[in-house]
């Protein structure tokens, strides 16, 4: 299983641990999934301007980002809290990772606890 099935069969299961190949394989999807559309949305939002005719594709593309993005809060919030808990941080240091993207960033590349933790068992066994 990749990251972003692995981390999207646990949805919102915020107990465990996440290994990196989980938290950067979720995270890069999405942000492949977020580019395609926002290409998508600037070329349609485009051809609007300049046509002064309406695009559906544009609405459509829009609407689907803004629901991608609520869909995703849970399972971003839980695999995040998942890799802090990896590395031996509390889950609740995620909260500041969504405020705050650049500390997820910095916890993404840091290596986890080898062997079990306060957190679970070391998910590489």
């Amino acid at each position: 299983m990749n990251g972003f099935t692995t981390a999207m069969s646990k949805y919102a299961q915020f107990n465990g641990r996440s290994r990196r190949r989980e938290f950067w394989g979720y995270h890069l999807t999405i942000f492949a999934m977020v580019v395609v559309l926002s290409i998508i949305y600037a070329i349609s939002a485009a051809m609007v301007a300049n046509s002064g005719e309406g695009n559906p594709l544009a609405a459509i593309s829009l609407g689907i980002l803004i629901v991608l993005g609520l869909a995703f809060i849970v399972p971003t919030l839980a695999v995040n809290w998942r890799r802090c808990q990896d590395v031996g941080l509390p889950g609740a240091v995620a909260i500041i990772g969504l405020v705050i993207p650049l500390v997820m960033w910095i916890i993404g590349f840091i290596p986890g606890a080898e062997g079990p933790n306060a957190y679970g068992d070391d998910p590489k066994a």
